[in-house]
């Protein structure tokens, strides 16, 4: 194959490649929600990128089996001109056909280079979707406001009853910086409806109007504040998982040349720069490839190569930790669904129960469902990705 041929072929493999990154990368946010469609598109693209190689490679096997069959007829010790042509040839055809292996080498890497950006791309989106998630949750106020008896209107009005009746017999008066203690007010005002002036049977009732209130926020205030703490230490994971993202980013796209942070690309949708870098690096890859110089193979072109490869390790890296991230926050909320799940006077109190005591179950329900759905990725677990992006 004369060197115009062998130009020729490379000229349809980078046609064919524009193609295929044309379909893997359009320049917009992949589904989130469809990841097991864009599996089928990834492993589809790299089967054809693969079938269109062995199309390609097909006639020059078949030549250079022809030309081995035509080596085995001549006789080793007959030095004829036609015996030197075929060595020639079968020289050459060897040289083309790792010329082409590099060449698809390349373009598979850079495929899977491509769909790591659509990677990054999808994560980040849900880390975004999570730091919202966690911004607009009401967790400290509810927690807040529930595990404080002062912050309940009928407790306030039957304590300011009691400590008025303790203040009559005793003169005792509890200091302003106690009363807001909740332990501190709970204990004087259980105390207070006991040595306080009254008939046992007011005094009772009196009790009875707070029993609930003193009762759920004794008993739940300490499993509360688990849930408060626990959910802030999600968040604070999840801001880190960001800024990992974004650093990643910056490392992934540093290879090919492209310096523009992860929000700023998004914010501006400059995904199309990011795209037509990364063609010229590979083109330039394969233009070296194909002078067939071996100091620059190895400088350049494996150089480059590894590069990339080296660039979607790290990214597998990234996954795993988002997987366990999300793996975790799943246990977690099934950790406080079954704490707000066995307060064990909720029926008997069921009329006396805050509101935000609701909607805070309702809340953790509704996070394991997120978490379960909209941002586990059941595709990035096991070696189902790792044989997506390293399986030919």
């Amino acid at each position: 194959m004369n060197s115009a041929n062998r130009l020729f072929l490379l000229v349809l493999c980078l046609s064919f490649l524009s193609k295929a990154w044309g379909a893997a990368w359009t320049g917009t946010p992949a589904d989130t929600t469809s990841m097991t469609a864009f599996f089928m598109e990834t492993k589809a693209e790299l089967e054809a990128l693969k079938q269109d190689y062995l199309l390609k490679i097909a006639p020059v096997q078949e030549r250079l089996g022809a030309v081995n069959r035509e080596l085995a007829k001549v006789a080793t010790d007959e030095f004829k001109p036609e015996h030197f042509r075929l060595l020639l040839e079968k020289m050459r055809l060897e040289d083309d056909l790792k010329t082409a292996y590099t060449v698809f080498d390349v373009s598979i890497t850079k495929a899977r280079y491509a769909k790591g950006i659509e990677l990054i791309k999808m994560m980040y989106e849900k880390i975004l979707g999570l730091d919202h998630h966690f911004t607009s949750l009401q967790t400290y106020q509810s927690i807040m406001q529930m595990s404080n008896p002062n912050a309940y209107p009928e407790f306030q009005q039957a304590k300011d009853v009691l400590q008025k009746r303790l203040e009559k017999k005793n003169a005792i008066q509890l200091p302003n910086l106690l009363q807001a203690n909740p332990f501190v007010s709970a204990t004087f005002t259980l105390v207070a409806s006991f040595l306080g002036e009254a008939e046992p049977k007011k005094k009772e009732a009196d009790l009875e109007k707070i029993a609930c209130i003193l009762d759920f926020t004794l008993r739940m205030t300490n499993d509360l504040n688990v849930i408060y703490y626990e959910t802030e230490f999600l968040k604070e994971n999840n801001k880190a998982l960001k800024e990992e993202c974004m650093a990643l980013f910056e490392a992934y796209t540093k290879v090919i040349g492209y310096n523009v942070p992860l929000d700023k690309c998004r914010k501006e949708d400059d995904w199309e720069t990011l795209r037509d870098l990364l063609d010229k690096f590979v083109a330039d890859l394969e233009k070296t490839a194909a002078l067939k110089d071996e100091r620059l193979m190895q400088e350049v072109v494996y150089k480059g190569q590894i590069n990339l490869e080296f660039a979607v390790d790290r990214l597998l890296d990234f996954l795993n930790k988002y997987s366990a991230f999300i793996a975790q926050g799943e246990k977690y909320y099934q950790k406080f669904q079954v704490i707000v799940s066995n307060y064990q006077n909720e029926i008997v109190c069921a009329g006396q129960l805050p509101p935000q005591f609701a909607t805070l179950k309702q809340e953790i329900g509704n996070s394991i469902a997120k978490f379960n759905e909209a941002y586990n990725i059941a595709e990035l677990k096991g070696s189902k990705l790792k044989d997506l992006l390293y399986g030919y």
